[in-house]
């Protein structure tokens, strides 16, 4: 066991646990000691082998590290604290980099306070070095594993970071039991809790609400037998608060408050046991808000398309801190984005009596203080009025878009002139709560007889990125071809300002919360390439604020003014920021899956490659080759590139500085999986699987897809996708046993094209270790061969 010194002695002891694991220890006691297995030693014998194994160890952890000792004794591994040494391993446990028997000394310190054979109390001491020993273990060096160096030019180039969301999935069927780890870990880095003006944010600016609160409030309290008493709460909520009573609950107090307060607007939606039409995956939702409507939740099918306001419920109290209940509502949120123009979603989570409020953004996920309905009934009817009394915009419906004439239609302004565009056919809306959350119209010009086909584009960009509009407006002067051609790009204004997020979304306020970190965070591995991420956000938020404040588990009778120990403050300065950009293009096209036959498709591909090289002898790389990204021409005699997002110059010899960039992780190059840095030989890569799952997944012209067979490539670890991809592309035997299994029927002529495509791509079965400009033409070459023997067949 790690001695201590004299000095972390005397931290230990100035600084004691008391009883700050009694939680702990109560849900480990539950969990494990309550059963059959009643003697320690036994339990931890077995402990190894439990499924929960890793969690429990977690939730240790976190408790450990939230204590002030943690903050205060120095670490032995790093110039810091040991709370930055607890914070690396808590990112290394939920992606299995933490052996569960390295903790076993310390649980048994933990939770076995009188030990087995009735010896006295573990001491602090013990406790700690026990920690300091953890740390030691875990912190061990082990020699890395890491693909082969390259001599790819784009080596010394300084290069931002990949994340993955649940917008870069790819033909996924959304099943929870998938979605919900990536939904974790794209929520995790921005998720803040304990916001304390969020009830100023979101209700601080409805006329009158604060007057018509204390008239409702009034009511009440009125008669012999009124709805809220002091001291008891409202007098008619359910004891047990099942999911059932709760409802007919609301139901009934909340037609009271909108009828007294004569604001007949809005209803409650109630929704359990029933599916909401729009999901990929089927949904439920508990509770919501929607517009008044005789009979509404009579009919038998209702849409995401209709909520503005999203609810959970759950009976326990104990739920309102637990990751299982943001996930849930983070889950209908990803819903509304997909379904809405929204710039941002509302809801609430109710825990038995504890209600917490939410605001959910495309930069991140804020909730509120909790407060107890029961003992603060007033603020209970000022949000639900408040719900009700709100405005479109307020709600966080998009009021760029208008209506003329039954159509959507945006405002631009273009060479000093104003232009109406109409918006004629939604093409893709990106289904992600935290991300660019992309969405492209089919459109034209309100004064265009001809009507000439354009596409509109809007996205939430990190403010660091290069304007995309920028580099399509460059590569259309430089006269790229094969790429869409450029029309007009601007920054969205809504209220006569940049539409960005802190600033104006969020009104320059939120900016203070009590907390950032789960709760209780999950035993699923976060899908994120850098396996220090969680440790390095607890990093610099200590950087930032020296210390987080614990939350009270208690309630609270004045949620808009508690009294908090600390807070973390997150400033313009410190925090990214997002903003909302327009682009325009003047050139349509359509999915290469849509083509009419395996030659149009293939002329896709082609036209897109001739596009790729086209852009890189302007200086730009595109770094996003995805099925979305190559289109085909009206005409299907060829095709050409499309979103310059991620694209760069190549004379930026450093990162733009945004905190991650997003890509469709199916179809990214090994070496890109590897975090090696950016080349058009990855790029050249892509091209490959986007071929390979083209094939495996279509089934031609107007029919359904095939059975997802490489789903789960979404829901992996870009290192272990990379490892997959190797052994996949090593042998041509089995990659031709590979290919005859799993191709479809009406893709099974192009085996031979993708074999040849195999061979070009991958030499020997590997990746190549050096650029190769001549690569280019060695694939088209070998697609325009396939597509040739296609067209010559259809002629026999």
């Amino acid at each position: 066991m790690t001695q201590l010194s004299e000095n972390e002695k005397d931290i230990i002891t100035a600084h004691p646990i008391g009883d700050g694991l009694q939680r702990f220890c109560a849900s480990f006691e539950s969990k494990y000691l309550d059963h059959d297995e009643t003697n320690l030693t036994t339990v931890l014998e077995r402990f190894p082998s439990k499924t929960s194994a890793g969690d429990t160890v977690l939730d240790l952890l976190l408790a450990l590290q939230s204590q002030s000792a943690a903050r205060i004794l120095r670490s032995r591994k790093r110039d810091g604290f040991l709370f930055l040494d607890i914070a690396s391993i808590c990112a290394r446990v939920p992606l299995s980099q933490v052996d569960v028997n390295n903790s076993l000394s310390l649980l048994r310190l933990v939770v076995n306070q009188k030990g087995d054979d009735g010896a006295p109390a573990t001491n602090n001491h013990d406790i700690w070095s026990a920690v300091f020993d953890l740390v030691t273990l875990v912190e061990a060096p082990v020699a890395p594993v890491t693909p082969p160096q390259t001599t790819l030019q784009g080596a010394s180039f300084q290069q931002t970071p990949w994340s993955y969301t649940t917008g870069t999935l790819e033909d996924s069927s959304e099943l929870r039991s998938d979605m919900d780890r990536i939904l974790k870990a794209e929520l995790l880095p921005s998720l803040r809790l304990d916001v304390p003006d969020i009830y100023e944010t979101l209700f601080g600016r409805i006329p009158d609400l604060d007057n018509l609160a204390d008239v409702v409030f009034n009511r009440c309290q009125e008669g012999e037998t009124p709805l809220y008493k002091d001291g008891v709460g409202w007098t008619q909520w359910p004891p047990s608060a099942s999911e059932e009573l709760v409802l007919e609950w609301l139901q009934k107090h909340t037609k009271l408050f909108s009828g007294w307060a004569e604001k007949p607007g809005r209803q409650l939606y109630q929704g359990p046991g029933r599916y909401l039409r729009g999901s990929t995956a089927k949904r439920k939702l508990d509770v919501g808000i929607v517009t008044a409507r005789h009979g509404f939740n009579d009919l038998p099918v209702k849409e995401w398309s209709q909520m503005l306001v999203l609810g959970e419920l759950k009976s326990h109290e104990a739920k309102n801190n637990h990751c299982e209940t943001w996930i849930d509502l983070a889950t209908y949120v990803r819903e509304i984005f997909k379904m809405q123009e929204r710039r941002f979603v509302l809801g609430f989570t109710l825990c038995g009596s504890m209600m917490r409020l939410w605001h959910v953004d495309h930069l991140g996920t804020s909730g509120g203080l909790s407060f107890d309905i029961n003992q603060d009934g007033h603020r209970f009817v000022q949000v639900m009025l408040g719900y009700f009394m709100m405005d479109n915009q307020q709600l966080g419906l998009d009021p760029t878009i208008a209506n003329m004439h039954g159509k959507q239609c945006i405002s631009i302004d273009r060479n000093g002139q104003t232009e109406q565009v109409i918006l004629e056919k939604l093409l893709r809306k990106q289904a992600v709560v935290v991300g660019r959350a992309t969405t492209c119209w089919k459109a034209y010009c309100e004064k265009d007889q001809g009507k000439v086909p354009l596409i509109v584009k809007d996205s939430w960009q990190y403010t660091e990125r290069p304007e995309e509009g920028l580099l399509i407006k460059e590569a259309t002067d430089s006269g790229v071809l094969h790429v869409a051609r450029y029309y007009h790009h601007e920054t969205v204004q809504v209220n006569g300002k940049d539409d960005d997020i802190i600033a104006n979304v969020r009104q320059n306020q939120m900016k203070d919360c009590g907390r950032t970190s789960f709760t209780q965070t999950p035993s699923d591995k976060p899908d994120v390439s850098d396996p220090d991420a969680f440790g390095k956000i607890i990093l610099r938020q200590v950087e930032r604020q020296s210390a987080t404040r614990k939350r009270s588990s208690g309630s609270m009778k004045n949620p808009s003014s508690p009294k908090r120990k600390r807070s973390i403050q997150m400033s313009q300065g410190e925090a990214h920021n997002r903003v909302r950009r327009r682009i325009i293009t003047c050139d349509p096209g359509k999915s290469i899956e849509s083509a009419s036959s395996l030659t149009a498709m293939l002329n896709g591909m082609i036209g897109a490659i001739a596009g790729h090289e086209s852009l890189l002898n302007a200086g730009i790389l595109h770094r996003d080759i995805s099925t979305g990204n190559i289109l085909l021409t009206e005409d299907e005699e060829s095709g050409f590139l499309i979103d310059l997002d991620l694209a760069i110059r190549l004379s930026d010899h450093a990162s733009s500085g945004a905190p991650s960039k997003t890509g469709t992780k199916v179809f990214m190059a090994i070496g890109a999986l590897h975090g090696e840095h950016h080349s058009f030989m990855h790029d050249l890569e892509s091209f490959f699987w986007v071929l390979l799952w083209v094939g495996i997944h279509w089934n031609g012209p107007g029919k359904e897809r095939a059975k997802l067979v490489n789903e789960s490539w979404n829901y992996l670890r870009p290192n272990d996708l990379a490892d997959l991809k190797v052994g996949r592309v090593a042998s041509e035997h089995y990659f031709h046993t590979y290919l005859g299994n799993n191709l479809t029927p009406y893709c099974e002529p192009l085996i031979g094209c993708i074999e040849e495509m195999r061979k070009v791509v991958f030499p020997d079965g590997k990746p190549w270790m050096s650029e190769n400009r001549d690569l280019y033409g060695q694939i088209r070459a070998v697609l325009e061969s396939a597509r040739d023997g296609l067209k010559t067949q259809s002629l026999e």
